[in-house]
């Protein structure tokens, strides 16, 4: 049977503006209308979903995460080497808080054990409740790299068999660490470069050859640079590109996926890992200079989308801070829908909310066109016609 959901406004992303007294009907797993009800013609015997006053847009895409990590419970690489039934365990929640709180697609930026292949599949299947997954497996990293949990990759070679490896596992892209980070205590300062050219060079060879792409952790130095350079589609964070940086990321018309939440959050590395003064040296140094970077990453017009990094629940924080940092509400919640979706390759069936496209909707109260802390409050979710607003989020 097919479904009218019917609301004050619907905000179907392919404009700045939304649609007053909106519905928006779904046959199956899929879009078949949206407009103003004024003027559509309800099929007989459709379902109708009435959300009064609310505000109706396309699901949110968590354009980088993890399934397995908390931040807030600190060390991030010891969590990944936990036994995979803790790992297992804690992700089932965080993807069902993920899939509560409004995100119907998440891009997995590295888990170990195949977690993420796992949990892809399954969800697919319908056994545990979670957003589409869209996955790059095991992250590729050096020996002393950041982000080094079980898997390394040292020199061309390896980078080579790792990629290739990781593609026949199942990955949807792949992932490279080319900087040191925040949350670990190996891989150099934050702007330090992790991969040589070469190395990032083989992996995008191998990436295009299979159809894909490459993202990379890249908070800044010149492995930013060079990693565009080679070929890099996404740099993930970014919070130290200058503005030289930008400028080439927007030439090559790659994507800066922000991640804000992890940094700026009190729930963040800030409370997991507060006693570990490596860590927290490396926070205040990235905390320094964040607003102005932000600001600047805003202004220069790159392709944005932006992600929790494992701050499961809190992608609306990741959209609120857009505004703060000087994007207008529109933009704001394109980075976390339509432009998501692109970032992703998956904007042919994700991201608005058009006739063939999957069923994926949120409701909130009020309208966060005028006040963008309306987003918090996520009344109903559809992912693929399907309603998961009755999940709990303990």
């Amino acid at each position: 049977m097919a479904i009218a959901i019917t609301a004050g406004w619907v905000w179907d992303g392919t404009t700045d503006e939304a649609i007053r007294d909106g519905v928006v009907i779904v046959d199956g797993e899929r879009i078949a209308t949206v407009g103003p009800a004024s003027v559509i013609d309800i099929p007989r015997d459709t379902e109708i979903v009435d959300r009064g006053d609310e505000f109706v847009l396309p699901g949110l895409i968590d354009a980088h995460t993890h399934i397995s990590i908390i931040p807030g419970h600190g060390d991030q690489i010891g969590q990944l080497l936990q036994p995979v039934e803790r790992q297992a365990i804690r992700g089932a929640g965080n993807l069902r808080r993920m899939l509560r709180t409004g995100v119907t697609t998440a891009r997995i930026m590295a888990e170990e054990h195949w977690l993420d292949v796992a949990f892809r599949d399954e969800i697919n299947r319908g056994t545990t409740p979670g957003p589409r997954l869209t996955i790059c497996t095991r992250a590729i990293t050096q020996s002393n790299g950041h982000g080094r949990a079980i898997s390394t990759a040292d020199g061309v070679d390896e980078v080579r068999r790792a990629a290739r490896q990781n593609l026949h596992a199942g990955a949807d892209f792949l992932k490279l660490f080319i900087t040191g980070g925040v949350s670990s205590t190996r891989g150099g300062g934050i702007r330090a470069a992790s991969y040589s050219r070469e190395e990032m060079r083989v992996a995008v060879e191998e990436a295009d050859r299979a159809g894909t792409y490459v993202a990379a952790h890249a908070i800044g130095g010149p492995g930013i640079r060079i990693g565009v350079e080679e070929g890099i589609r996404t740099i993930e964070h970014a919070l130290l590109a200058t503005d030289d940086d930008l400028e080439l990321i927007k030439e090559r018309g790659a994507w800066v996926v922000l991640t804000q939440a992890i940094l700026l959050h009190p729930t963040g590395i800030e409370q997991g890992d507060r006693h570990n003064p490596v860590v927290m040296t490396k926070l205040h140094d990235a905390r320094a200079t964040a607003a102005e970077r932000f600001r600047a990453i805003v202004a220069s017009g790159v392709k944005l989308a932006v992600g929790t990094d494992s701050m499961h629940g809190l992608l609306q924080f990741e959209v609120a801070k857009l505004v703060e940092w000087g994007a207008g509400p529109a933009a704001a919640l394109r980075a976390a829908t339509v432009d998501a979706a692109a970032c992703c390759r998956l904007e042919d069936q994700i991201g608005t909310l058009e006739p063939g496209k999957l069923a994926d909707l949120i409701a909130v109260k009020g309208n966060p066109l005028d006040d963008i802390a309306a987003l918090d409050q996520v009344e109903l979710v559809m992912k693929s016609g399907q309603r998961y607003d009755h999940l709990s989020v303990a």
